[in-house]
């Protein structure tokens, strides 16, 4: 009974952090990534279609990503999602290719970067204390139903602590190393 309960707070625990480093992703430190792309979509033949779909995408230098588009037709629209996206990137269209300078960041920028990074991780923490406080009423609700003795929901609810302290770690590790990314110039 509580080995489910203790894998279900892992698998919990396990998608709070997915969540974080998927967030982590899209902050864009220094250098250009494809992922940076990831959540623009074209309005391709009235659909709104990931730009991955459209185009093959890799980073050329330290500074640009290119876009290999696939379909001519394909070309203005993936342009404007860039243009119209929230990352403030001007593309260049060369023939069937879309160049993407990837301007240095400032330290204003670097700064705000790291307040939503904070924030992030905070409430990834706050998302982990509240699957450890809904645990933990599961394994009270045990013990009030007489399944479990008082000194084995003591135990349980030490050993979810441990868990939630491992996954809170790893939440702040993951912070840490990505400030640390922004800040290097």
């Amino acid at each position: 009974m509580f080995e489910e309960i203790k894998k279900e707070a892992n698998q919990s625990m396990g998608k709070a952090i997915e969540s974080l480093n998927t967030a982590c992703s899209k902050i864009r430190a220094g250098r250009p990534n494809p992922s940076m792309l990831d959540h623009i979509d074209a309005d391709y033949f009235d659909t709104k279609t990931p730009l991955k779909q459209l185009a093959n995408i890799t980073v050329t230098d330290a500074a640009t990503i290119s876009l290999n588009v696939w379909d001519k037709s394909a070309i203005q629209a993936i342009e404007k999602a860039i243009m119209t996206s929230d990352l403030g990137l001007s593309p260049v269209i060369n023939g069937m290719n879309i160049h993407i300078k990837i301007p240095p960041l400032t330290q204003e920028r670097r700064n705000d970067l790291i307040k939503v990074l904070k924030k992030e991780g905070e409430n990834t923490k706050i998302s982990l204390r509240n699957i450890r406080r809904n645990i933990n009423t599961s394994i009270s609700n045990l013990e009030k139903d007489k399944k479990i003795s008082k000194d084995f929901e003591r135990d349980y609810m030490i050993e979810i602590q441990e868990l939630t302290d491992k996954y809170i770690k790893i939440s702040e590790e993951t912070i840490v190393k990505k400030i640390a990314e922004i800040s290097e110039v």
